[in-house]
């Protein structure tokens, strides 16, 4: 993968959909294969750190987990401000979980699918 710098701005977004740059002056952004799985219209402050730096985790995660991921998220910040009841900008399953159990969360949703993946064998 070759080095490219990091843009805090959205031109040539692939949600924009702004094709005016040419393809060697996109951003990252404006990949086709992005994901999106946390969209647009959370309420996180403009030019907030931790939606930008989400986006990025989630899109490198869903590209190495080939599109099969289930986010677990805890109590903060990005849990407040992508999903406001009755309202999220996820685009993938996500579980909220209190301050300091999610790694445990995670660990029982991996349980559960390796359960339901053996019954779906055996059933």
């Amino acid at each position: 993968m070759s080095f490219q710098p990091l843009h805090f701005y959205q031109t040539g977004t692939f949600t924009i959909g702004n094709r005016l740059l040419g393809e060697e002056d996109r951003t990252v952004q404006s990949d086709i294969r992005r994901t999106n799985s946390l969209n647009s219209g959370h309420r996180a402050c403009q030019g907030c750190g931790e939606a930008l730096g989400a986006r990025f985790a989630i899109d490198a995660a869903m590209n190495a987990a080939r599109g099969r991921l289930i986010a677990a998220n805890a109590t903060g910040c990005l849990e407040v401000f992508s999903t406001p009841y009755p309202e999220t900008s996820w685009q993938i399953p996500w579980i909220h979980s209190l301050f300091g159990n999610t790694a445990a969360v995670a660990t029982g949703i991996a349980a559960a699918i390796k359960v339901k993946r053996t019954k779906r064998r055996d059933g």
